[in-house]
């Protein structure tokens, strides 16, 4: 049996270690290289001179008493080819976002999704609580880890999807188009993946206290920002008591705003963030400089 990459791990910057992200990578790429572009690369907005010119604080820096989790996903096949692959949180026939392969996605999308709730119970093991951990991904990661959130059967600190969409996108639409509840919705990805766990009323309402935070480029030509529009609209029509949606002037990746952004609402969560005055101003709609849209409606 195929075994994962070890993880890159940061452990907190400043201790005592208070809260936990673990990031989820995008299609073809590893944690331990996407790590150095979300942790290393300093933040720059239009904030202030200052902030403008930095050359110091990076998020890790804004998020000193958080660990950091980079994990890597299994080398699987592409589609229907009968050789080769990369590392891939699940099987997709094309790089096109489709719902047409949805049967060769659900192996992946198990086995990941389980695989990160191992990662979760590993840091719960470690004494930071479910409401301390955030899963945070990015493409395909932010497919990914919204799945494993949905399947978490409790609340999670938040999760945070950037350039991402959901798996079984049409089937969780019709579902709730045709009346279904978040109960309904959620024991559908049980079912989906074959797993023989039962979706209670109670766990489906700590799954719906987890926060969430999508953020979409407007410029993004990969995974369009109907994907995230989609996915936002699931998640709020499942019942999820907050999804916030921002927009950035970006392709398929994020930008120092977002990140700002980010790093703003998870303070409102109540995770220690240091040093965002350099960015911001008293309102997150200060940050106008590539056009932000950032709405909780």
């Amino acid at each position: 049996m195929a075994e994962h990459e070890p993880l890159r791990i940061f452990e907190a910057m400043t201790p005592p270690h208070q809260s936990t992200v673990i990031f989820l990578h995008g299609r073809g790429d590893t944690g331990s290289n996407v790590a150095p572009f979300l942790l290393y690369t300093p933040i720059n907005s239009e904030h202030s001179e200052a902030s403008r010119r930095n050359s110091e604080i990076t998020f890790r820096h804004l998020l000193p008493h958080t660990k950091f989790v980079f994990p890597t996903a299994l080398k699987r096949r592409i589609g229907k080819l009968p050789q080769g692959g990369f590392n891939q949180w699940f099987d997709m026939d094309s790089l096109i976002i489709t719902d047409y392969y949805d049967d060769g996605q659900i192996e992946g999308v198990k086995e990941s999704t389980d695989y990160i709730h191992q990662l979760i119970q590993a840091e719960v093991d470690s004494g930071i609580p479910p409401e301390q951990i955030v899963l945070m991904g990015i493409s395909q990661g932010c497919a990914t880890g919204a799945a494993a959130m949905m399947r978490y059967p409790g609340k999670l600190g938040g999760f945070v999807g950037m350039s991402g969409w959901l798996p079984f996108i049409t089937e969780s639409e019709n579902i709730l188009r045709d009346g279904g509840d978040s109960k309904t919705l959620l024991q559908h990805f049980e079912n989906k993946l074959g797993n023989n766990r039962e979706v209670t009323e109670e766990s489906a309402g700590q799954t719906l206290k987890t926060p969430i935070f999508i953020g979409h480029g407007t410029a993004d030509t990969k995974i369009v920002p109907r994907c995230g529009e989609r996915l936002r609209h699931v998640l709020k029509g499942a019942g999820f008591e907050e999804v916030v949606w921002a927009t950035y002037m970006v392709g398929h990746w994020w930008c120092d705003e977002e990140l700002i952004h980010i790093a703003v609402w998870l303070k409102l969560k109540g995770f220690s963030v240091n040093k965002i005055e350099t960015f911001i101003g008293d309102t997150v709609g200060s940050l106008g400089s590539q056009g932000v849209s950032y709405t909780t409606n």
